[in-house]
C-alpha cells in the first residue's frame, strides 16, 4: 500500500501502471505482428494440429487494412517521442530516474530539451500516447477494421486497456511535472526559480 508520502496513482504507476502500460502495448504489437505474418502463411506448411491450422485460418480471414494518414501520423508521433525520451535521458545520465526523488548530489540540468520546456521527457510521452491513440483508436486503423474486436470479450479487452492506458498517460503527463517542480524547488531554491523565469513552460511552450 502506499506510504504517507506518496498518492494512491504514485503507488500504482510505481508497482502496476508501468506493467499495464507494457502489457497494453505489446500486446497490441503483437496482435498486429501475427496478423500480418498470418496472411502470409500457408496453411498446408503448418503442424497438423487443429489448433495450429485454426488459429491460421482464423487470422487469413481478418481484413487487412492499408497504410493511411492516420496510421502514418501516430506512427511519426510514437517516433518523435520516443526519440526526445531518449534525449532526455542522455542529457541528465546518471540523474534520470523513473521514480520521484531528489538525490544529495542533485544539480540542475538546464542544457539540451531542458532550456526549451522544464519537463521534455513528458513531452515525448504525450506525443506517444497521442500517437498510439491515433494509430490504433482511428476509423481506418488494423484495431478497428481487422475484425479482431468481434472476437468474445476482445473489444472489452481492448477499450479497457485503451482506457486506462490513455487515463494514466494524462495523468503522468500533467501531474508529476506539477510535482517534480516542487520537489526541485524545495530541494534548490533560488537556483530552480531562476531557471522558472527562464524556462516558463513545463510541457509545450506558450501553452503549458
Amino acid at each position: 500500500m502506499p506510504s504517507s508520502s506518496e498518492s494512491f496513482f504514485e503507488w500504482f504507476l510505481k508497482f502496476r501502471g508501468t506493467k499495464l502500460l507494457q502489457i497494453s502495448v505489446w500486446a497490441a504489437s503483437l496482435a498486429e505482428v501475427t496478423s500480418i505474418l498470418a496472411i502470409h502463411i500457408d496453411p498446408s506448411h503448418v503442424p497438423e494440429d487443429i489448433y495450429g491450422i485454426g488459429a491460421v485460418r482464423f487470422l487469413r480471414i481478418l481484413h487487412p487494412t492499408p497504410i493511411t494518414p492516420a496510421f502514418l501520423a501516430g506512427s511519426i508521433a510514437i517516433a518523435i517521442g520516443g526519440i526526445l525520451r531518449l534525449y532526455c535521458m542522455t542529457t541528465l545520465g546518471k540523474l534520470w530516474s523513473f521514480h520521484l526523488s531528489v538525490r544529495k548530489e542533485h544539480k540542475l540540468v538546464t542544457s539540451g530539451p531542458y532550456s526549451v520546456v522544464r519537463h521534455p521527457s513528458y513531452t515525448g510521452l504525450l506525443f506517444q500516447s497521442t500517437g498510439i491513440a491515433v494509430m490504433y483508436g482511428s476509423q481506418g486503423s488494423w484495431m478497428r477494421q481487422s475484425g479482431i474486436l468481434q472476437v468474445p470479450f476482445m473489444k472489452v479487452l481492448a477499450m479497457t486497456s485503451f482506457f486506462v492506458f490513455l487515463t494514466l498517460a494524462a495523468w503522468v503527463s500533467i501531474s508529476r511535472p506539477a510535482e517534480e517542480d516542487q520537489m526541485l524547488q524545495h530541494a534548490l531554491g533560488e537556483e530552480w526559480e531562476n531557471w522558472a523565469k527562464k524556462v516558463k513552460y513545463r510541457l509545450i511552450p506558450g501553452v503549458y
